[in-house]
């Protein structure tokens, strides 16, 4: 199919590792407006505040020409399905991006150098809380499809966006997604999360569930009587280290992410919770990576005489595609991208129990994400608009 010379006009050069694209002032405006838009909407999770950019998106939509479909979550959460009419309605194109962002805590907004929900473009980057996790991804996506919805050349194949909530939490928005009849028909999925332009067709894993760590009380002036499970929880933390090798390689791995014990300031206590997550590489599962730490626990009951209970909350298998799948090759003729395993989980890791086929390439750097003063590349704006339309053509 001949593509609009709106498409021809958007890439101009290539380089080793990523693709430059160079959009005209105009257009390059408008993107950067969308995104600015989106980051304004402080969407954070929790609470759960999608609404507003669910709000904004609808509105969007209609605009431009685009049928959007609200798949409710809970009373007050949702997911929309955008939808573009191709050539081909029978071998769909989808992506997916997530309407939330992380909370901004009082201690990191006094390490902002602006306001995280007054985005700015400074030293030629957006700067804004979701600039790269990910308005910035959605922003592309829209507006390429706004593009071809508006102008009378049709994509080649149908093209679906999985816009999400909660992902940055329980992903509750993308689990909803399974049982729509839409997953039956999809296949090909990209997924827009920060990459740096660089093509993921792997991702780790994640599972993670809390600790429950079982000693005996005493009064806090009789050292060595009862058992402390702060004492027995700081043994097990230092025995994670001997299940992680050696994270200096990719390898699976264990950490504590809080911690939680005592009674009253004169008791030793007897219970102490710990939440544990790990991050799980290609070559193993949860399962696997479950059994593992339950080793280690039978260990520690054994050695101190003492209880443990570890429940799992969430299991999020990692994947691998081909490389010689379809959507690898299609991305690869349009650029000279590097490749990497992504190290965090996405929607993607649920949204492969439908039978979906994932890659993760968007804007922004995950060394950017979840801290102060987060933003983005324009080039890599540029770049993820004018993959993501010839992706469409």
């Amino acid at each position: 199919m001949k593509e609009s010379n709106e498409t021809e006009t958007a890439i101009e050069h290539k380089k080793a590792g990523s693709s430059t694209f160079i959009l005209s002032a105009e257009r390059r405006e408008k993107l950067i407006n969308l995104a600015s838009d989106l980051i304004r909407l402080p969407s954070e999770n929790p609470p759960g505040r999608e609404v507003l950019v669910e709000q904004y998106l609808i509105q969007y939509c209609e605009k431009n020409n685009l049928h959007v479909e609200r798949v409710p979550v809970t009373s007050n959460r949702a997911n929309l399905i955008i939808t573009l009419p191709g050539a081909k309605e029978n071998d769909p194109l989808a992506f997916t991006g997530h309407m939330d962002v992380v909370p901004v805590s009082s201690d990191e907004r006094s390490r902002w150098e602006t306001d995280p929900y007054d985005p700015v473009v400074q030293d030629d980057r957006l700067i804004g809380r979701g600039a790269a996790d990910m308005k910035g991804g959605l922003a592309c996506v829209l507006f390429a499809m706004s593009e071809y919805a508006r102008s009378s050349i049709s994509p080649s194949r149908t093209v679906h966006f999985l816009v999400t909530c909660d992902e940055e939490d329980a992903m509750h928005g993308s689990r909803a997604l399974l049982e729509h009849p839409l997953m039956n028909k999809l296949s090909d999925l990209v997924v827009c999360e920060p990459t740096g332009m660089t093509l993921c067709r792997s991702s780790r894993g994640r599972t993670f569930g809390e600790l429950v760590i079982r000693g005996k009380t005493a009064h806090g002036s009789r050292p060595g009587v009862g058992v402390n499970a702060i004492d027995i929880a700081a043994d097990i933390i230092r025995s994670l280290r001997t299940l992680n090798v050696d994270v200096s390689h990719p390898t699976s791995y264990w950490q504590p992410l809080s911690i939680h014990a005592g009674v009253e300031p004169d008791i030793i206590p007897d219970v102490c919770r710990l939440r544990l997550d790990c991050r799980i590489m290609p070559t193993s599962s949860c399962d696997h990576e479950i059994a593992r730490l339950k080793r280690m626990l039978d260990e520690v009951e054994r050695v101190h005489h003492v209880k443990t209970e570890f429940s799992v909350e969430d299991k999020r298998e990692p994947w691998t595609t081909a490389s010689n799948n379809r959507l690898v090759l299609r991305i690869h003729s349009l650029g000279a991208f590097y490749e990497t395993t992504f190290s965090g989980s996405t929607d993607a890791n649920v949204l492969r129990e439908a039978g979906l086929t994932p890659v993760i390439i968007g804007p922004g750097d995950l060394s950017d994400v979840h801290r102060e003063n987060e933003s983005v590349l324009l080039e890599d704006l540029e770049s993820a608009f004018s993959l993501y339309k010839s992706l469409m053509r």
